[in-house]
């Protein structure tokens, strides 16, 4: 469960990212947890990449359905 940690670390890091005014602070952090969440997501098993694939592009697929208005 060691990805999950390296998951939170990265989300939290762009977190403060986001939230610190200044300049290079906030592009070392996106940096950072870039590099975290990249981390994270290598040692994630196989079913979790999976399943989270698989939401991504329903919810993707559905979101473009009402851009266009197809029915």
């Amino acid at each position: 469960m060691s990805f999950l940690i390296f998951l939170a670390i990265g989300l939290g890091t762009i977190w403060f990212g986001l939230k610190v005014k200044e300049e290079v602070a906030q592009i070392a952090a996106a940096i950072t947890g870039a590099i975290f969440l990249l981390w994270g997501l290598t040692l994630t098993p196989q079913p979790f990449l999976v399943s989270a694939e698989v939401i991504a592009v329903l919810a993707v697929f559905r979101l473009c359905l009402r851009c266009c208005d197809c029915d």
